[in-house]
Formats: C-alpha cells, structure tokens, sequence
C-alpha cells in the first residue's frame, strides 16, 4: 500500500485536489476502449478506489469523467472517460455526496460490528456497502429480535456521544509487538492502517470514516437473514436513516388519511381487517360449498354410462377451476357416479371423479388425458386434477377419458 499517493487514507474530507499525471494507458478490451476510456496513474490521489466491501468514488479528472477507480500492481487506477497527457497537472473534483455517504455507512458498520462483539460475542466476518443499504455478516448463531432493538439502541448511544473517530499508521515495532495485529496481517506488512473509535474499537481499516461517531447520524437495523450459516444484518446510517424514515412516514401518513385515522391506529386497523377478512373467507367457503350443493343436484343427470355407473361429462366455458372441485366432489359423493369436467375458459381445467366402489384410477385417466390439451395435472383413485393448455381441446380430452372409462368396465 503506497500511503503517500493514496491521501484519502490520511484525509478522507477532501474532494477537490491538484495532481501531476504520472502515466495514462488505454483501457482493456473488457472496458469498451471504443468509448474512449483510459486508465490514469496520480502522483497522488483522495479517489478512494473500491475495496474491503466499500465502493470507489466517483467524479471527474481534469474535467473528464472518473467512472471507476481501483487498486493495481502500478498504484490507484483512475478509469477516465477521455484523455489525459503524462506530466500534465490535473485538478481533481470527487462527488462529495457520494463520499460522505460511504464515510456514514463505514463508520456506522465498525461502530455496530463492535456492538455485536461487545455484547453478545458475535464477530463480523463479511461487509457489503451497497448502493441502497449495507450489510453484515455475523459468525455464529442469529440474535434474536430483541437482541437486534438492543444493539441498535447501544449504537445510537456511541452515536449521541459524538465519541472522535481517528485514523493512523501502525509501523513495524507496533505490528510485531501487538498479538492482535501480527494475527490479523500477512507476513512482510510492515505499515497498516488503524480507524479507532476513541475508548469503543481499533480495527484495521482502508475506507473513509467520519471525523466523530456524531456524524455518522444515526444507525438503523432493516432486518435479518441466515445466509450459509451466518446471520446477515442489513442497515442503513445517516442521510440514508432519514431517508428511509421520510419515505416510511409519507407512507404511513397516505394509508392513516386513506382511513381517517391516525397514522398510531394503523396496526389495530390493520388486525381488525385481517380478522374480519379471514371470518368473510370462512363465511365465503361455507357458501361456496352450499352453492356447489345446489350446482351438483342441478349438474348431477347422466349424459352416460359406463358398467353400471352414471357418467357425467360437462365442458363449462366460464367459471374457476375451484368451484367445479366442489361440485364434482358433491355429485361423486352421491354414490354409482363418475364425474368428467372440464373448463375451456382463459384458465383451462380438467376434474375427473368417482365415486367410493367405482373401480377406476382417475389419477392413471388424468395422465393419459391432460397430454391432448397440453394440460399438467394427477390426482389419486377417486379424484384427479389437470389445468393449463389448449382449452379448445378440452372436450376432446373428455371424449377420450370416458372411451377409456368404457374400455375399462365393460
């Protein structure tokens, strides 16, 4: 790590500069070099290249656009839209929203990184800086809900004590003779980068970081998810926090003048309804099977036989796959019937049923039937179920279920 071209490390509130441009190449054929990208070296840079979970900075060279930045072998690479000329001085303009957004979001995840440890002894093992929220993923079992209000609430503390936040290089004595360091670096790093929360965390760190946790604003748990055996947390800190609670609070208010409420009356709302719509549900399955009653003593004339046994072959043009269940189930249950339906409406259905003692597997029938209308569908002995398909080919699978039916008794 070259410390003393990448100033962002020593500065993270700096976004606009002067550099002298000390090489510039096309960029690769995986970067649309039609477009007229280049990549350019800095003497020196405060562009923070992508890296350790948090994106890079964006802004513009010299007037040209930086479209990405990132880390090589040769230094800091600055992908620029246009061309820049070796030796020539450039200033440099970073977007400062962009930056301090992910200075908020950095800080904020070492500050509740820490909070986990502390707490409840769970270590952070990855971090994602994303575009609308970031995450952690903590090693070990997945706290529980309450546990998650806790640690936001000691967050938010170190926030509202606007602790100092500093950054400083950790040389060779230090690493040698801190434990903690040697096991965390690689052998031959004789320099590293140190991000302390004054009396709260030390960790090593290459991100941009706020002055104070102050102005990290505050921090806010999303949710929670297992993710390969570790539990991932998604927050948000700062200007994204506010957002978020202005777009929830514009919502909140919408649904409570929607019910000439208060915006606090929406969760007793909301329980009242869903117990009101699940005694409609019940109600609405009770009719439905008095209607398909009604339907079947209506639908239950044969239109044929088969060994002995009522056929009862119907096409419907209209209606839901779910009612006719119903009223084939009702018409089966009236003993010495065998029930073939079938809907050619938008929704085609195929319902073949029996009733107990007919010795028939409507479920082999479906299969050998549902293929002619290019249905999908099974079922067991007494009832099977197709749906799907060519819904002008339904009569034509019924034709051919009730010759096989006839096949089969006789």
């Amino acid at each position: 790590m070259n410390f003393d071209e990448q100033c962002y490390l020593a500065d993270a509130y700096t976004v606009e500069f002067t550099a002298r441009v000390r090489e510039i190449e096309p960029a690769g054929e995986g970067e649309a070099a039609a477009e007229g990208l280049h990549a350019v070296y800095l003497d020196r840079t405060f562009f923070y290249p992508e890296s350790g979970g948090q994106p890079d900075d964006r802004g513009t060279l010299g007037g040209r656009e930086v479209v990405s930045v990132a880390e090589s072998e040769k230094g800091v690479r600055h992908l620029v839209k246009g061309e820049l000329r070796a030796g020539d001085e450039v200033e440099g303009r970073i977007d400062r929203a962009r930056r301090f957004d992910h200075m908020q979001q950095h800080s904020g995840q070492h500050l509740l990184s820490r909070v986990f440890l502390e707490g409840y002894k769970l270590t952070t093992v990855s971090f994602h800086l994303g575009e609308e929220s970031c995450t952690i993923d903590l090693e070990g079992n997945a706290p529980r809900e309450e546990r998650l209000d806790e640690a936001e609430a000691r967050a938010n503390e170190i926030v509202f004590g606007n602790i100092p936040i500093a950054c400083r290089i950790a040389g060779a004595a230090e690493i040698e003779t801190s434990a903690v360091l040697r096991s965390r670096l690689p052998d031959g790093v004789d320099r590293v980068r140190i991000v302390e929360i004054e009396g709260f965390d030390s960790s090593t760190c290459c991100g941009t970081h706020v002055r104070s946790t102050g102005e990290i604003g505050i921090v806010k748990i999303l949710g929670l998810e297992k993710v390969k055996g570790n539990a991932r947390v998604e927050f948000i800190c700062g200007a994204r926090a506010a957002k978020d609670y202005a777009a929830k609070h514009k919502l909140l208010s919408a649904i409570a003048a929607g019910f000439t409420t208060d915006w606090r009356e929406i969760p007793r709302i909301v329980g009242k309804l869903g117990d009101e719509g699940r005694e409609l549900r019940k109600k609405n399955e009770e009719l439905s099977r008095e209607l398909a009653g009604f339907r079947a003593a209506g639908l239950s004339a044969a239109t044929g036989s088969a060994g002995g046994f009522d056929v009862v072959k119907r096409v419907f043009d209209a209606g839901d796959a779910a009612s006719l269940r119903e009223t084939a189930t009702k018409i089966r249950e009236m003993g010495n019937k065998i029930v073939l339906f079938g809907l050619s409406g938008p929704s085609p259905a195929l319902i073949f049923a029996c009733s107990s003692g007919v010795p028939l597997n409507m479920g082999e029938i479906m299969k050998a039937c549902a293929g002619i209308v290019g249905a999908r569908g099974g079922g067991g002995k007494d009832f099977a179920q197709g749906g799907g398909g060519d819904g002008a080919r339904v009569a034509e699978a019924l034709d051919e279920a009730e010759r096989r039916i006839k096949e089969t008794l006789g």
